[in-house]
C-alpha cells in the first residue's frame, strides 16, 4: 500500500539537491487530488516523482523567475530503448498565468499518471518507452506561489512579479489590492447608493446583480479590497507588475497600445525566455499543450486577424485531434482563439507554431456549469441569444452558485458581506467570492477534471508519429546494377512534420536514406506513385532524400545501385526518431 506524500520543505531541499539522478529509487509517492498544490508543494512532488523514478525522469530547473524562484522542468521517458532527444516529444505546461492553478495540477497529475502507470498499463509503458514528455508545470512560478502565501482574491496574481508603472506616475506597483480587514483575503467592496448600478437579487440577498433600464440601484461595487495609497483619485490602479507572460512571445508580439501586458520586449521576460530556449534547445517535440483557465476550451491559433494564414492540411489535423478532445472532456469545445474569442498578440501557442512549426493546444480549464445546481424539473438557464443551445451547459446565475455553495461547499466559497468603515470611503460592506471559488475547480470535482484532460494529452501521444521502414523489392538489372525500392510509412496521426514547417523551412526535413559499405548509389529520387510509378529523381546527394511523411501516410524511395553485400534503408527525423530495415544483395 503506498503512502500519502508528506514532504516538509527541508526533505524537499533533500530530495532537490540529489539531481542529476538519485542513485536508488525511492518508494513512489501517492497524492491526494482533491486538492491544490501550493508551490513548494509542486517542487516537493516533482522532486519525490524523480526521486522514486530516477531511471525514467530527469529534473532541472530551465530558468529563474523575477524573484529568483526556479522554473521546474521534468522529463519524463525511457533511456534503455533510445536517446530521448531523438525520439518524438510531447510538451506540455502550466499556470503561465499564475491565478490559473489548476493548469499546474493536470500538469502534476499527468507526470505522475505516466509514472504510476509505467508497466501497469500496456498504452503508457509503450509511451514512455517510444516517446519523450517535457513538462513545465508552473510558468509564473512567482504568482502562482503569491496566490498560495499572500492574501488574495482569484482577480489577483495573473501576470509576472515585474514592477511596472500602470498609471504613469513615474512609481512602480504602489496602488495595488490590500487585505483591509486581515482576514487573509482581498474581497469586493460595496458601498450603499441609490442612485449606484447594482440592486440585491431577489433570490439571494448575498448577491447583487446589475439594475436594468427603471430599477431602483441599491449598491455601487468599488472593486477589490484597497485604498487610495498615491492620492490620485484611485484605488487599486497600480498593483502589482503587469507583464503578461502569454503577451511576451517573440510572434507577431505588439507594444502596450496594441496589447496590454506586452512588457517592453518580446522576451523581456526571464520566464518566456526560459520556454523558448528549452523549444529551441529540444527540436524533437511535435506537440505542445499549454494549460489555463478557465471556460472549457481547447484553443488553436491564429491568436488575431493578421496572422499569417495556417496551412489547410495542419488545420485539418488540429481538427481531428480537437473532436477527440470535446468528446474526452465532454462540456469543453474546440475553437479558433481570434475567432471565437479575442485577438491575442505575442502569445505562446502562435510563436511555438509559427517560429518551429509545433502544433498544439491552449487547454483552457473548468466549466462554468460545474457550479451548476439545478435538475431536470428546474427551470432551464437559456441565456439572450442563444435559444437553441443546451440551456443545462451554460453558466448558473449567482443566486444557483450560491445553491452550489451552501449544498455542496458548506458555504465556504463565499464570505458574508460585514461592515467596514473605510478611511476614504466611509462606512461600506466587504465581501464575496473566496479565491478558490471562482476559477477553480471544487475540490471533489478536480480529480475527474484532471485524469480527462491528462488523458487527451495522453491520447494526443499515442499519435506522435511512428515510423518504420521496409525494402519492398531489389530487382536485378545486370551488369551488377540493382534497382532498391524502399517504403517509409507512419502509423501515427501526426506527421512527421507540419506543413508550417515545411513550407518555411523551420527545421530540417526528414531523410530517407540507403547505404552500404560495397555500394554505389547512383540515382535515386521518390516514387510519385506506388501503383503507377515515376520517380522525381534527386538531383544531388541521391543517396539521402528529404522528405517528411504525412500522419498514417507512407512514401516510397527507389534507388539504382552498383555492388552487392549488406544494404540498409533508413529514415531519419527531429521529430520522428530514426527507423532502418536491411538486406543483403548477391
Amino acid at each position: 500500500m503506498k503512502r500519502p506524500l508528506v514532504l516538509a520543505p527541508a526533505a524537499c531541499a533533500l530530495l532537490l539537491c540529489a539531481m542529476p539522478p538519485v542513485a536508488a529509487a525511492a518508494e513512489p509517492p501517492e497524492f491526494r487530488w482533491d486538492r491544490y498544490f501550493d508551490q513548494d508543494q509542486v517542487t516537493a512532488a516533482l522532486a519525490a516523482l524523480h526521486a522514486a523514478y530516477p531511471q525514467l525522469t530527469e529534473l532541472r530547473s530551465i530558468g529563474t523567475s523575477a524573484e529568483g524562484r526556479d522554473i521546474w522542468q521534468l522529463t519524463i521517458g525511457n533511456p534503455l530503448t533510445g536517446p530521448l532527444d531523438r525520439k518524438p516529444a510531447m510538451y506540455a505546461d502550466g499556470a503561465i498565468h499564475g491565478n490559473e492553478i489548476q493548469a499546474t495540477e493536470v500538469c502534476l497529475y499527468l507526470a505522475w499518471l505516466l509514472l504510476d502507470r509505467y508497466g501497469e498499463w500496456d498504452r503508457i509503458t509503450e509511451l514512455v518507452d517510444r516517446a519523450a514528455f517535457y513538462i513545465v508545470p508552473t510558468v509564473n512560478v512567482d504568482s502562482r506561489a503569491r496566490f498560495f502565501s499572500d492574501p488574495g482574491s482569484h482577480e489577483i496574481g495573473r501576470t509576472a512579479r515585474v514592477p511596472f508603472d500602470d498609471d504613469q506616475d513615474g512609481r512602480l506597483d504602489e496602488d495595488g489590492p490590500e487585505d483591509l480587514d486581515g482576514d487573509g483575503l482581498v474581497l469586493q467592496m460595496r458601498v450603499r447608493d441609490p442612485f449606484g448600478t447594482h440592486r440585491t437579487d431577489p433570490d439571494d440577498p448575498r448577491v447583487v446583480v446589475r439594475i436594468e433600464p427603471g430599477e431602483q440601484a441599491e449598491w455601487t461595487l468599488l472593486g477589490l479590497e484597497g485604498l487610495d495609497n498615491d492620492g490620485d483619485g484611485r484605488v487599486n490602479e497600480d498593483g502589482p507588475g503587469y507583464l503578461d507572460l502569454n503577451r511576451n512571445y517573440g510572434f507577431n508580439w505588439q507594444p502596450a497600445y496594441v496589447q496590454s501586458g506586452a512588457g517592453l520586449y518580446p522576451f523581456s521576460a526571464s520566464n518566456t525566455r526560459a520556454i523558448a530556449d528549452f523549444l529551441a534547445a529540444h527540436p524533437n517535440v511535435a506537440f505542445a499543450f499549454t494549460f489555463h483557465n478557465y471556460g472549457g476550451m481547447f484553443l488553436r491559433g491564429p491568436g488575431s486577424p493578421d496572422s499569417p494564414p495556417y496551412d489547410p492540411a495542419d488545420i485539418a489535423v488540429w481538427d481531428w485531434l480537437g473532436r477527440e478532445g470535446e468528446r474526452t472532456v465532454p462540456g469543453y469545445r474546440y475553437l479558433v482563439s481570434y475567432q471565437d474569442l479575442y485577438s491575442t498578440y505575442g502569445d505562446f501557442d502562435e510563436f511555438a507554431y509559427q517560429v518551429f512549426g509545433i502544433l498544439g493546444y491552449t487547454g483552457e480549464l473548468t466549466m462554468a456549469n460545474e457550479f451548476a445546481y439545478r435538475g431536470r424539473r428546474d427551470t432551464p438557464v437559456v441565456p439572450a441569444g442563444d435559444p437553441a443551445g443546451d440551456p443545462w451547459s451554460h453558466r448558473p446565475p449567482l443566486a444557483e452558485k450560491q445553491d452550489f455553495n451552501d449544498h455542496l461547499m458548506a458555504g465556504e466559497m463565499f464570505r458574508a458581506w460585514t461592515p467596514y468603515d473605510h478611511p476614504q470611503y466611509g462606512p461600506l460592506e466587504i465581501g464575496g467570492w473566496k479565491p478558490f471559488a471562482v476559477r477553480s475547480t471544487p475540490g471533489f470535482l478536480l480529480p475527474e477534471m484532471l485524469h480527462r484532460n491528462a488523458m487527451f494529452v495522453v491520447w494526443t501521444a499515442t499519435q506522435l508519429p511512428r515510423v518504420s521502414v521496409a525494402v519492398v523489392a531489389v530487382e536485378d538489372l545486370g551488369g551488377g546494377l540493382r534497382r532498391v525500392r524502399a517504403r517509409a510509412s507512419n502509423a501515427g496521426g501526426l506527421p512527421t512534420l507540419s506543413a508550417q514547417a515545411l513550407a518555411k523551412r523551420l527545421c530540417p526535413r526528414d531523410a530517407f536514406a540507403i547505404g552500404g559499405p560495397d555500394l554505389e548509389v547512383l540515382s535515386g529520387g521518390l516514387v510519385r506513385d506506388p501503383w503507377l510509378g515515376g520517380v522525381d529523381a534527386a538531383p544531388h546527394r541521391p543517396a539521402r532524400l528529404e522528405t517528411s511523411l504525412p500522419g498514417q501516410g507512407v512514401r516510397e524511395a527507389e534507388w539504382i545501385v552498383r555492388g552487392a553485400g549488406k544494404l540498409a534503408v533508413t529514415y531519419d527525423g527531429l521529430r520522428c526518431g530514426a527507423a532502418a530495415a536491411d538486406t543483403t544483395v548477391r
